[in-house]
């Protein structure tokens, strides 16, 4: 039967949810660099939004192109592919510039603007990068996803670029996006990058956002949300993001029959057990990524310590985890780089108070379900 209405919800990678909630203070931080730009005034820093997958990055850098085309700036993506070696910088630079191998073979920069020469290609960063910049009157906004891919080589070139354009006075703004390991990748390209960056962490909603992602959009779609159909699919969810989107979808198309009205808790209870399996999926998919980077072996003493913690350990705690953890290998190496390592593929992340907490909140779960480890027996009260 073909639904009476429209599902508003979107679950997927990179989509922009129909509701942007609970992202005034992210957006509030970078759109005042956007602000700086379109009124002639070099922002301070550029902005980088870091966190675990699923938490809406992107739809971030995608609400954040159209405030810069609302404010009449120059907007282009960047492919992090181009961050991968010299080489690929290199050409995807001259191809910003201008600069074309079968017709031109140069690049000479004006006091008004980029021109192409019949001289040899250059292949100088800075030149490349200025040439880009003032191709176009308007100052410009790019924008560069999946940051944590970029290779330390040619980021050290890109960024170094930037920092004597940015000297130079051209009118510019990056706005980065990547997981949680993306800060450290960037000190590793430059130590400037350290100062350089606006860095917004990006981690789940609070549950008024929760509660806003779900029923703003059903009731705009003609099919209200009840407040306890709302809070069960947010506490199923745990306020992550992308399961927000997930599950609320499947409770729109458990609700969307001829007669009803609304999505009460009977759909909420559908759309969560029909969307488990699906989760457990997506569960066993980041364990397998953890045991191909050799790191499995810490997931069961990690997520017997976030249940022991509700959810959130210590810098103190961690540290010690990860010091003692298991070992499966004769020479594992430090503790700093089994860090890097479970930070890099999103496992756990450093909260903005300086806690760790798993990067989808659920994986913890999961994990002890795996391995059954079964819950604590409730202690009992001590007898007279």
């Amino acid at each position: 039967m073909t639904p009476r209405r429209q599902n508003p919800f979107r679950p997927g990678r990179g989509v922009a949810p129909p509701v942007l909630a609970g992202r005034e203070v992210e957006l509030g931080r970078a759109g005042q660099h956007l602000d700086w730009l379109a009124n002639g005034v070099m922002p301070p820093q550029d902005v980088l939004f870091y966190g675990p997958r699923g938490n809406g990055k992107t739809a971030l850098l995608g609400e954040l192109a159209d405030r810069a085309k609302r404010l009449d700036l120059r907007v282009e993506r960047f492919p992090v592919g181009a961050l991968a070696d010299r080489d690929a910088l290199t050409e995807e630079l001259q191809e910003r510039a201008g600069v074309r191998r079968d017709r031109l073979s140069g690049l000479q920069v004006a006091g008004t603007g980029a021109t192409a020469a019949l001289v040899p290609p250059t292949r100088n960063t800075d030149s490349l990068l200025t040439g880009w910049l003032k191709a176009a009157p308007r100052p410009l906004v790019v924008l560069l996803d999946e940051a944590q891919a970029i290779s330390i080589e040619a980021g050290r070139l890109f960024f170094d670029a930037v920092q004597s354009a940015k000297a130079g006075r051209s009118p510019f703004l990056l706005i980065l996006a990547g997981t949680p390991d993306t800060p450290r990748r960037l000190r590793e390209a430059g130590t400037h990058n350290e100062r350089g960056f606006d860095a917004i962490p990006v981690g789940r909603l609070d549950r008024t956002a929760s509660m806003a992602a779900l029923e703003e959009p059903a009731a705009a779609a003609g099919l209200r949300m009840t407040p306890e159909a709302a809070e069960a699919l947010a506490d199923e969810a745990r306020d992550y993001p992308y399961f927000v989107q997930l599950l609320g979808s499947a409770a729109w198309t458990a609700a969307d029959r001829p007669g009803e009205d609304a999505i009460a808790g009977p759909a909420a209870e559908q759309a969560i057990a029909a969307t488990r399996p699906r989760l457990d999926l997506f569960y066993q998919q980041r364990f397998a990524e953890a045991r191909s980077r050799g790191v499995d072996h810490l997931l069961v003493p990690l997520a017997i310590r976030m249940r022991e913690a509700n959810g959130r350990l210590a810098d103190r705690e961690f540290r010690s985890l990860l010091r003692n953890a298991p070992r499966e290998e004769p020479n594992p190496g430090s503790w700093t780089a089994l860090l890097d390592t479970v930070t890099d593929l999103g496992v756990v992340w450093e909260t903005p108070a300086g806690a760790w907490e798993m990067g989808i909140p659920s994986f913890a779960d999961y994990v002890l379900r795996r391995e059954a480890i079964p819950r604590p027996l409730p202690r009992q009260r001590a007898r007279d």
